[in-house]
């Protein structure tokens, strides 16, 4: 029988902030040059410290934001990251300045508009400064920079996908980058084009257009013409030709309103499918299933 006796017992703030302490205090006390290079030594640091902090459910990143950050490193080291030393640097900078207290100051600062493109903007100097040579190759580089782009855009509460679109795939493009995927020069190229577009001021006309059905329709024979015409056996294999496509496809009809299951069945199906392959182009039935689909139209 399911009960509350069988839920992971819950901390409180307090109690949470002092478990860090006292992991922080373990992994100094063991040091980081056997904890890289010794898994036995780690599990027994990394999976305490990690799963405790996974199973507390009221973790909010908007509201604990700074615990939040702990338990985001904690998890990633416990998954087999354990000998990246500056992941493990990284979570005792974060541990360390843990706020002793939570209250409402602890909540995560909301930008305006106007200061996240601004902080966009800074971010993508800093990107060009650096060289994606040095970016696609060096994780402590390229953390050093993803990482203080990504986070502050993960935390503003207010970017909608639909009212702020432009920004929104700004930040979608800078986490992915952020999630271990700085060794793809691609998305760093996209992810700076995508900043160098954002519109200085928001207003109403920064709203994504939304299609008729007609031009929905219109939309997917095109594409689907394109994937026909640059063929399976490419698409599949090449990301850089595949996201070309998918992207231009996907985009645009995940942010229609107005498409919904009961509505339209067959556009919201061919909108699934086309974020299917946008995420993972080497999935050769999910084109085919698209194929089909379009052409029911």
């Amino acid at each position: 029988m399911n009960n509350s006796d069988n839920q992971y017992p819950q901390m409180t703030y307090k109690q949470a902030v002092e478990y860090c302490k006292y992991w922080a205090d373990q992994i100094r006390y063991k040091g980081l040059d056997l904890l890289t290079t010794d898994y036995s030594e780690v599990i027994g640091i990394s999976y305490q410290l990690a799963y405790a902090l996974y199973m507390q459910t009221w973790i909010d990143p908007q509201k604990y934001y700074h615990l939040y950050r702990v338990r985001t490193y904690a998890i990633d080291i416990d998954y087999n990251n354990y000998t990246d030393r500056a992941l493990w640097e990284k979570l005792l900078e974060l541990i360390d300045d843990l706020p002793e207290e939570y209250d409402k100051n602890n909540q995560y600062p909301q930008m305006t508009y106007k200061q996240a493109v601004k902080h966009c903007k800074h971010w993508a100097d800093q990107i060009r400064a650096d060289g994606l040579d040095l970016l696609t190759t060096n994780y402590v580089a390229a953390i050093g920079v993803s990482d203080q782009l990504v986070y502050p855009l993960y935390m503003q509460t207010w970017i909608d996908p639909q009212k702020y679109y432009h920004l929104y795939r700004v930040r979608t493009y800078a986490i992915d980058i952020d999630y271990n995927n700085y060794t793809d020069r691609a998305l760093w190229e996209k992810l700076l084009e995508l900043i160098d577009d954002l519109p200085e001021e928001y207003d109403k006309n920064n709203q994504y257009p939304q299609m008729t059905y007609k031009q929905a329709v219109k939309h997917c024979k095109h594409w689907a013409d394109q994937i026909r015409a640059d063929g399976l056996d490419l698409l599949t294999t090449d990301w850089v030709a595949a996201i070309g496509v998918s992207d231009q496809l996907a985009y645009p009809l995940d942010m229609q309103e107005w498409i919904s299951a009961p509505r339209y069945p067959d556009i919201y199906a061919i909108r699934y499918y086309a974020g299917v392959v946008d995420r993972n182009h080497t999935d050769r039935a999910s084109w085919e299933k698209l194929l089909e689909l379009i052409d029911k139209l």
